[in-house]
């Protein structure tokens, strides 16, 4: 190549490396934080954690591998222009980029599996057999996409060293698969984002928190718009430039598993932030009025109680208190694991007399 070209010179300076490995880990630390939230949160509510939260931490574990191989992938070249890259860099170049890829399979997987494993204790019917549809037809699915690409080649080592003896097969059949998974996975993100509004439209809640139970727990929407957008770049693929190229592929097969994580994560976070607030409100909520009897309102009645029965005559403040009364989605007594339950609750404010 000759370097005194301006064409040259330009090619030589194309680096694609520190955007791809500062953004990969960006999202695989921003997964974490809301993780770590969401693990927080169940924790201090002494919840204790489900398969659904193992399920979350084994995709962010491997979403944080997936990140460590495209930083080791970028020292030895990953970012320039292929024929750039130093000859003694390509074999292992090229391994590690095929390992990356079959993890990041696994990973976006059970991300959304683990949404689905969250669902199946709010669901019943032929919903709930849907929902199990969805969690064994994703890992079906996805298991050729991982394996693909070491089946493709014969032998395998032909993947990475062209010159050997082989063959393999067109790289439009791993494509054409690919984009057959970023299908199927769109269509159960997006199916998986409706069932809770479908379970929230037969309780007796108000609107507004119909909506925003409803939104929390519709964030797996946005990681099937990335998997769409992924699979765009998929045509990248059949490149003969991809460590330059690939930009936007192995970006965009980070940003769908980080917002799987982040959209399973939100519900719980909602919950533990609303009650947080009330406990809050309930703890420093004061009021200086007199009374002898407090009414405890619900929807349909009420009922006056002598002051004397919850309030010592000893009581230099009016408090309130909030009795709940919570049922599972599902009937009966929730267990301590719900993410969301039906509540009914009734605030009883007494004040006081003045000596």
């Amino acid at each position: 190549m000759n370097e005194t070209d301006p064409v040259a010179i330009r090619l030589a300076q194309d680096d694609n490396g520190p955007v791809t490995v500062g953004v990969v880990w960006f999202l695989c630390a921003f997964a974490a934080v809301f993780l770590g939230l969401r693990l927080y949160a169940k924790i201090t509510r002494q919840q204790g954690l489900w398969w659904d939260d193992y399920i979350l931490i084994t995709s962010w574990v491997l979403l944080a591998v997936e990140s460590a191989i495209v930083q080791a992938c970028r020292e030895l070249g990953m970012g320039k222009h292929t024929w750039l890259i130093p000859a003694e860099n390509r074999d292992l170049l090229f391994r590690l980029t095929f390992i990356g890829a079959s993890i990041s399979c696994f990973a976006a997987t059970f991300s959304k599996i683990s949404f689905g494993v969250t669902l199946l204790r709010l669901t019943k019917g032929k919903v709930y057999a849907f929902v199990w549809f969805s969690i064994i037809g994703l890992f079906i699915v996805m298991l050729p996409s991982a394996m693909l690409t070491w089946i493709q080649c014969r032998p395998t080592a032909k993947l990475w060293i062209s010159s050997i003896e082989g063959s393999c097969w067109p790289p439009i059949v791993t494509v054409t698969y690919g984009y057959f998974n970023t299908a199927f996975c769109v269509i159960v993100d997006f199916a998986l984002a409706l069932i809770p509004w479908m379970v929230l439209r037969h309780l007796k809640l108000h609107t507004r928190e119909k909506i925003g139970l409803g939104i929390a727990m519709s964030m797996g929407f946005f990681a099937g718009v990335c998997a769409i957008v992924k699979g765009l770049y998929l045509k990248d693929l059949t490149g003969n430039d991809f460590f330059f190229k690939g930009k936007d592929l192995t970006i965009w097969t980070s940003v769908e598993t980080a917002t799987a994580i982040v959209g399973a994560s939100i519900p719980v976070l909602r919950v533990y932030l609303k009650n947080s607030i009330e406990t809050l409100h309930d703890r420093y909520h004061r009021t200086d009025y007199e009374g002898n009897t407090v009414t405890v309102s619900a929807p349909s009645h009420s009922v006056a109680i002598p002051l004397s029965i919850i309030n010592p005559k000893s009581a230099k403040w009016s408090s309130v208190h909030s009795i709940t009364e919570m049922t599972s989605l599902r009937g009966g007594t929730p267990p301590e694991n719900d993410i969301i339950v039906q509540t009914n609750t009734v605030t009883i404010e007494y004040f006081p007399q003045r000596q």
